[in-house]
């Protein structure tokens, strides 16, 4: 991989840093309602013993034949993997909502307050502007794209959606209750690099698996601050689909 390539994702992640940090010189971001846990020790553990079952889960899922019936269900979208990791996200995003619902606990206790909503929109929205400014593609976007790209764009987004609602949403929110903002959003971070191994650890060789790991863990602390910032799983969520579907455009 070359200078050129590592600069354009350096660039983005400038990009987006800079538009959110001006948006929270804003009144905007300024009336961002965070959310407490009353236990939070105990949610803490919750989310992480989930993540231990979603994990098992993902190992299987790409090494156990009798899953092969999951992966199938990717073979209509276009992405190759990444189709694939998005029937998975689905999939281990079940378990948390159920957590959620069958506990009481609201929707902003997964990161999808009303009450930052309309936060979450605006600031989501500008980092995608951002990012297609960045990647150059708004020509080729106003000329149109082709249904394999629209399926690809849906792929990404809800593979985006799913993902950081489990970890932007459900884990950083109680691991920074119980951890403090900052070491909360460090450990999710961590969680979501360990996510990138199900798939591609003793599958692919390291030449391959480092560039995206470097790339993942560099997303992660982005993503987690997004979210820190605006309060609403839908920032980091569109910045990703933006960044994940312009990538394969």
């Amino acid at each position: 991989m070359d200078v050129k390539y590592w600069l354009g994702f350096v660039s983005e992640w400038l990009g987006v840093i800079a538009v959110v940090m001006i948006a929270g010189a804003s009144p905007l971001l300024k009336n961002i309602r965070h959310i407490e846990f009353r236990y939070p020790r105990r949610e803490a553990t919750f989310s992480l013993s989930l993540f231990a079952l979603v994990y098992l889960v993902a190992f299987q899922y790409f090494s156990n034949p009798i899953l092969n019936f999951l992966l199938n269900l990717a073979d209509p979208f276009p992405g190759g993997e990444v189709a694939q990791r998005m029937v998975l996200a689905v999939v281990c995003l079940i378990p948390f909502i159920l957590a959620m619902v069958l506990r009481g606990q609201p929707l902003k206790s997964i990161g999808w307050g009303k009450a930052n909503l309309k936060i979450g929109l605006i600031v989501g929205f500008l980092t995608v502007v951002l990012t297609i400014f960045l990647r150059g593609k708004f020509i080729t976007i106003l000329r149109g794209i082709s249904p394999e790209q629209g399926n690809l764009l849906l792929v990404w987004l809800i593979l985006s959606l799913a993902e950081e609602t489990i970890f932007r949403g459900f884990i950083q929110l109680r691991l920074s209750t119980f951890l403090g903002g900052t070491w909360g959003w460090l450990a999710t971070a961590g969680l979501f690099l360990l996510w990138q191994l199900p798939g591609r650890l003793w599958i692919l060789p390291f030449s391959e698996i480092w560039p995206v790991l470097v790339i993942s863990a560099a997303q992660a602390l982005l993503l987690g601050w997004m979210m820190r910032k605006s309060g609403h799983v839908l920032t980091p969520a569109l910045f990703r689909t933006a960044a994940g579907w312009l990538l394969l455009f």
